[in-house]
């Protein structure tokens, strides 16, 4: 295969902070820029509700039960979700960009099945840069971040505690509110929505993936037939799934702090989202699990009949030799089979090992 590799292109760059910058003369590569984006939309998304928070005098002090400063939720979303899933498509972008020049640079993917691979690498990016998608997922982000900003409204007005963003006078959104609802939470849940669609493109590659005849070779030194390099693209997303942990971890710190939840009953909503988070990113890996099995068991098969007669062939000139085969290379490359043989016994059914999704 000679296709260019997708992946840093998809995820790693922003074009519109590299058209900034190239008119700011100054040119800059895609982490740089990655950078760059990152602090704009935090700058956008924290720092104007910040002041006009402070010019209604909600940023901090006592003038409401929950201000800007204490504020977890918000803190959370508006300080390390949104940075981290900006600066996390610099990672996820060189992660599946070097997964996809292995996949084209080694013999994984025969050459029979290289229509079939670069009808899915095309797919991906297809859909990943998707302008109608792009625009779907901004619409839903607004209605998303609308009605949820809602339904909390609602339990604030009930628990009858008043915060930065409510007016506690007649209840209408203050400045840094409306600020708040309009842009701040909107960026969030689109980044969010955005890299759940992107994950979700990712997984239909992979299960096409699964799908060729791919030459797992059963005694490659990884342990995993030769798909190491994927799995760990695919621990690139890790970052995602700590910044959704991130934004629940704000939501619960609120209800333990200014609402009526108990840390009893948060114990069980946070173990229940940890193990969804793994599951989630380890799931997607299983769609090679067939192929594992398939090539462990038929290796087992073919270096068993090998070593059987490579052990024969031995043991007979070993008998007729005697001293004098220790003269020759025999031994050496019983031995190195015998290492070739180990690694069949101990391919993985799974592509990751368990320390890996323990981590």
């Amino acid at each position: 295969m000679h296709a260019k590799p997708a992946g840093s292109g998809l995820f790693g760059a922003h074009p519109w902070a590299s058209q900034v910058l190239a008119r700011l003369g100054r040119a800059v590569d895609p982490r740089e820029s990655t950078r760059w984006a990152a602090s704009v939309l935090v700058f956008l998304v924290l720092v104007p509700p910040f002041v006009l928070a402070a010019l209604g005098g909600t940023a901090w002090g006592n003038e409401a039960d929950i201000t800007f400063v204490r504020d977890v939720d918000a803190l959370a979303r508006l300080l390390v979700v949104v940075p981290l899933l900006v600066l996390a498509s610099h990672g996820v972008g060189v992660g599946l960009g070097m997964a996809m020049r292995y996949l084209e640079e080694t013999s994984l993917v025969p050459d029979s099945e290289n229509a079939t691979y670069e009808d899915a690498r095309r797919d991906l990016e297809r859909r990943v840069r998707s302008r109608p998608m792009m625009a779907f997922v901004f619409v839903v982000a607004i209605l998303v971040s609308w009605f949820v900003f809602r339904d909390s409204l609602e339990v604030g007005l009930v628990a009858d505690r008043s915060d930065w963003i409510v007016s506690p006078g007649d209840g209408g959104l203050t400045m840094a509110g409306w600020w708040y609802v309009l842009v701040s939470r909107p960026v969030v849940s689109f980044l969010i929505l955005l890299w759940a669609w992107r994950y979700l493109c990712w997984c239909v590659f992979l299960l096409r993936l699964a799908a060729i005849d791919l030459r797992i070779l059963p005694a490659h030194p990884d342990r995993t037939g030769g798909l190491l390099p994927l799995a760990r693209a695919h621990i690139k997303f890790l970052p995602i799934g700590f910044a959704l942990n991130t934004a629940l971890a704000g939501t619960i710190a609120n209800e333990l702090l200014y609402g009526t939840m108990t840390a009893a009953e948060a114990r069980p909503l946070i173990a229940f989202f940890t193990i969804l988070t793994v599951l989630m990113l380890a799931l997607p890996l299983a769609v090679f699990v067939p192929g594992l099995v398939k090539a462990k068991y038929e290796g087992i098969i073919e270096y068993g009949h090998l070593g059987h007669d490579i052990t024969s062939a031995f043991d007979a000139r070993w008998r007729d030799g005697g001293d004098k085969l220790l003269d020759t290379a025999d031994s050496s490359a019983l031995a190195d089979f015998g290492v070739d043989y180990d690694l069949v016994r101990q391919l993985r059914s799974f592509p990751l090992g368990l320390h890996q999704v323990m981590a």
